[in-house]
């Protein structure tokens, strides 16, 4: 008996009548790895990146509805904090609809603060709709919500912050340990050593520059302003450490190509008792856990591990000793014109320390404060590159001026929030209604012609290898429907996200709409304020001389939500 033959796929149209659950749409997937800063490079017990990688495409590959777009991958960088590079864009693509579900190996991969690990499953990524899933934990936000599963994420985060924290701990006892026993040397040799030839643990002279530091002293003794010190330096051709380290190939970095002395150096090099011929560690702690060095220099010198006679001193204790008594009546000098200023001091503070950057190089900008006038304020902000010739634009600005432009600024905030939210409240209701049963109806017909779509192209080589099509129509054929198939998925993603977003912006989740509110009270700026509303602020110079200021405001997501809906909601176009 003859085999009937099947009938066209263009003759046998299915039929959907949209009550199907909408779940058609492939996931844009994005796979996270991560190599803390004490594993980078190593591939060990599966946790080298590859080894991450390669088991979260295995997942994705045995799940149909995840199609992967990109893979991030942050190797040497701890999992404390999540100021990472690879994550930062990572989060960047997923606020900008790139993506839509994320696979981990596991959840310390993902984040060991366990605060900001559960503001992000909680909060972030269920506001962009998100598909969470940790391979090894066995953990799939799409599929575990409210399960025992999910209770045990809490603690699981816990358990990992504690983790790191204690393996950072263990680190910095063993090495503490080596130092004690001369069984260790600082990564970065002072200027003027170099590595012993002899002994493994030691430093000798370098004969090129040791003779420098001993000119650094002895000039400062005899009362040489230190930044004088460092442009007499520059003035008879010595490199500075930077670049000697560059000119000997010790950095690739080209920041230090044409680096200079700074004043800065110069105080180094007078406060290292390195040059008295003692290991001395502890004068620049920093946090290992922390994810990178946050180096801080330790006053407090009950603090440092001294080890004495380690090597062949630079300077004579005399020296040494005459140096720190001029450092030290300095100090005194700056304590008395601070108490005479005392109030003063305590209104001029740096409100904008932590936010504010050069425009051009993008470096923080530094406070100064002015001691002139007591009875107004003075202090500025200036760009610390221009005096290394590493920016271009000479950036300095009052702090009354910056003050004064975000305060008015945060003002016109204010009052296009009150502005949407006065119209949202008024449309909260019939037509908010009647534009949402809109987009669900549209979206049920694209969905709809998406599977009839999706349909024919699975039955398109069918028809080919059965004679119905030749091979030229089935080229022609098999490219419309996925141009149409793109097409339509497109349309429905961003459809989607429009309704996401009236949703979220009439719901009491819009964290720009939440925080500007806090400005009603408001009768000046002030640190807490600057910290919720404020992500960072750009001082500009440009050719005319004039300065302009550039604000990037926390939740800016929020705020392009909440406009859109209004837009969409009035059909207006308010800025």
């Amino acid at each position: 008996m003859a085999r009937r033959k099947r009938k066209s796929i263009f003759e046998q149209e299915p039929q959907f009548n949209g009550s199907e659950k909408l779940d058609v749409l492939e996931w844009p997937t994005a796979i996270y790895s991560r190599l803390s800063i004490e594993n980078s490079g190593k591939d060990d017990k599966g946790e080298s990146i590859e080894g991450q990688i390669e088991l979260c495409r295995d997942y994705i590959e045995e799940h149909p509805y995840l199609h992967l777009v990109d893979t991030y991958v942050d190797n040497g960088w701890t999992g404390t904090n999540i100021n990472r590079p690879a994550f930062q864009r990572l989060l960047d693509d997923i606020k900008g609809g790139k993506i839509k579900a994320l696979v981990i190996k596991d959840f310390s991969r993902f984040s060991r603060d366990y605060i900001e690990a559960g503001n992000l499953l909680e909060n972030i990524f269920p506001a962009y709709g998100v598909r969470f899933i940790s391979v090894a934990d066995r953990y799939d936000s799409f599929e575990t919500d409210g399960s025992a599963q999910s209770l045990l994420i809490p603690l699981k985060n816990l358990i990992n912050s504690y983790y790191s924290k204690d393996i950072s701990r263990k680190v910095s006892t063993a090495v503490h340990a080596k130092q004690m026993a001369a069984q260790h040397i600082p990564s970065m040799i002072p200027y003027g050593y170099i590595k012993s030839t002899s002994e493994k643990y030691r430093f000798m002279p370098d004969p090129e520059t040791r003779d420098n530091v001993t000119r650094i002293f002895q000039q400062r003794i005899d009362g040489v302003p230190i930044n004088q010190i460092a442009k007499r330096l520059d003035a008879d051709g010595i490199p500075c450490p930077g670049k000697l380290r560059f000119i000997r190939g010790q950095t690739t970095d080209k920041r230090y190509a044409d680096s200079k002395w700074s004043a800065q150096l110069i105080k180094q090099i007078l406060r290292n008792p390195t040059y008295l011929g003692n290991l001395v560690f502890g004068r620049m702690p920093t946090a290992l856990y922390l994810g990178k060095p946050d180096y801080h220099y330790e006053p407090d010198e009950s603090k440092w591990r001294v080890l004495e006679g380690m090597h062949e001193p630079l300077v004579t204790q005399e020296m040494f000793d005459k140096v720190k008594e001029m450092e030290q009546a300095g100090r005194n000098r700056h304590a008395a014109m601070l108490a005479k200023n005392e109030e003063y001091r305590k209104q001029n503070v740096p409100l904008f320390h932590d936010c504010l950057f050069c425009g051009d190089c993008g470096a923080h900008m530094r406070y100064h404060r002015s001691y002139y006038h007591a009875e107004r304020m003075t202090g500025s902000y200036e760009c610390p590159n221009k005096k290394y010739g590493r920016c271009e634009r000479t950036h300095t600005i009052t702090q009354d001026m910056v003050k004064s432009i975000v305060w008015q600024s945060m003002q016109d905030q204010l009052t296009l929030c009150c502005d949407f939210e006065k119209v949202l409240e008024l449309l909260n209701d019939g037509r908010t209604t009647s534009l949402m049963e809109s987009y669900r109806n549209e979206l049920q017909s694209l969905t709809v012609q998406l599977n009839n779509r999706r349909y024919k192209r699975e039955h398109l080589y069918e028809d080919f290898t059965d004679g119905i099509l030749t091979p030229e129509e089935y080229t022609f054929m098999k490219k419309r429907f996925d141009d149409e198939y793109q097409e339509l998925t497109e349309k429905i993603n961003e459809l989607q996200m429009r309704m996401a977003r009236l949703k979220r912006s009439l719901s009491d989740k819009n964290y720009w709409m939440i925080h500007t509110k806090m400005l009603v009270e408001a009768t000046e700026i002030t640190p807490e304020l600057l910290n919720a509303l404020v992500d960072k602020i750009f001082v500009y110079h440009d050719a005319d001389n004039t300065r302009r200021i550039e604000i990037q405001y926390k939740y800016g997501a929020d705020f392009e939500t909440i406009k859109a809906a209004y837009k969409e909601l009035i059909g207006g176009t308010k800025e």
